[in-house]
C-alpha cells in the first residue's frame, strides 16, 4: 500500500490508543509504545526496498507532514459531587 493510504490509519489509532490510555499516572507507557511503533514502522519502511528509503532526519519530516506527534497527557480531571 501506499504510504498516504495507509498513515492516516496508524494516526487514528494512534490517537485513540492515546485517548483511552492517557493518564497522568500512565505517561511513561504511552511514550514507550509511541517509541515502540515509531521504531519499528522506521524499520519496516526501509525493508520495502533494496535500499533504505528514509534516514532519521527525513522520517521525522514525514511524521510532521502526516501530523503524527508525539503523546501529550492532560491532567487528570476531578469531579467534585456537591449535594
Amino acid at each position: 500500500m501506499k504510504l498516504r493510504e495507509w498513515q492516516p490509519q496508524l494516526k487514528r489509532k494512534l490517537v485513540g490508543f492515546i485517548n483511552y490510555f492517557g493518564l497522568p499516572d500512565n505517561s511513561r507507557s504511552l511514550s514507550y509504545v509511541y517509541c515502540y511503533v515509531l521504531h519499528n514502522l522506521y524499520k519496516w519502511l526501509n525493508r520495502r526496498s533494496g535500499r533504505r528509503s528514509y534516514n532519521w532526519c527525513n522520517f521525522k519530516k514525514m511524521l510532521e507532514y502526516f501530523r503524527i506527534e508525539s503523546p501529550k497527557v492532560s491532567k487528570r480531571l476531578v469531579l467534585i459531587d456537591w449535594y
